[in-house]
């Protein structure tokens, strides 16, 4: 088959699944988060509703600047107050949806259980991802969510599909936590090789989708017919009836 007659093709099976305006230097994803413990949504399906994220990617030459103090175990604690302090005492990654089976995904699910020394209070986080240690871009802020102390139920979890602008690459994730009560970030926490103990592997879904579309066929008896000389045995018979209808009765 020739390959211009196969693009078409393969445009057709995959219709306009990303918007006219999608560009090499945009980043485009969509993202659902909600509490680890609340059963009543299902993010599969709550991912598809939200809407488009779509970001400029950041300059090469820019980083991300995370000013901070390190507690004994290594994890990220800022605080504004004198009596309450926060960390990240727990994340994780879960990678979905690699439909081309090169080890590249292009859906993640990321799980954080934020603390606090004292009390309650109400938290949302910021979310970012760096390919290759490269510059941060954020790509999801979640709702308003209220912590507990050290109560590991109220664990957050956010699944995003990348859909156009992530080339394939190995990603690190950041996570920054903000407070209703305080100035500026109040813990942070970046999900690495380091911090998780295997690679973040990431594409977009353009990427991934791209190779597994292959020529259709359709089996008939003990051969098998491509779909394009299928479409051509239909045209010639369309024509045959209308020479047919046509061809005056003696």
């Amino acid at each position: 088959m020739q390959p211009g007659i196969r693009l078409i093709i393969i445009g057709l099976l995959l219709g306009s699944s990303l918007p006219a305006y999608a560009q090499d230097d945009t980043l485009i994803s969509r993202s659902a988060g909600k509490l680890v413990e609340d059963d009543s949504i299902e993010l599969t399906t709550e991912v598809k509703k939200q809407d488009l994220v779509i970001v400029q990617a950041p300059e090469a030459d820019q980083t991300r600047d995370t000013t901070s103090t390190q507690s004994s175990d290594g994890q990220t604690i800022i605080s504004n107050r004198d009596d309450q302090y926060f960390l990240i005492y727990d994340a994780d990654v879960s990678l979905l949806s690699d439909l081309d089976g090169d080890g590249y995904h292009h859906a993640i699910n990321v799980s954080f259980d934020v603390d606090v020394s004292y009390d309650s209070a109400t938290v949302y986080a910021k979310l970012y991802l760096s390919r290759d240690g490269g510059p941060w871009s954020q790509y999801h802020t979640t709702d308003l969510f209220n912590i507990y102390g050290d109560n590991f139920s109220d664990a957050y979890e956010v699944t995003t599909e990348l859909l156009e602008g992530y080339p394939p690459g190995y990603y690190d994730i950041l996570i920054e936590i903000f407070s209703l009560n305080h100035v500026g970030i109040v813990t942070s926490q970046v999900l690495d090789y380091y911090y998780l103990g295997r690679d973040i592997m990431l594409e977009d879904l353009s990427r991934d989708e791209s190779y597994i579309y292959e020529e259709v066929y359709y089996s008939h008896g003990g051969g098998s017919f491509s779909l394009i000389w299928l479409l051509l045995i239909l045209q010639v018979v369309i024509a045959a009836r209308g020479a047919v209808m046509l061809t005056p009765e003696k």
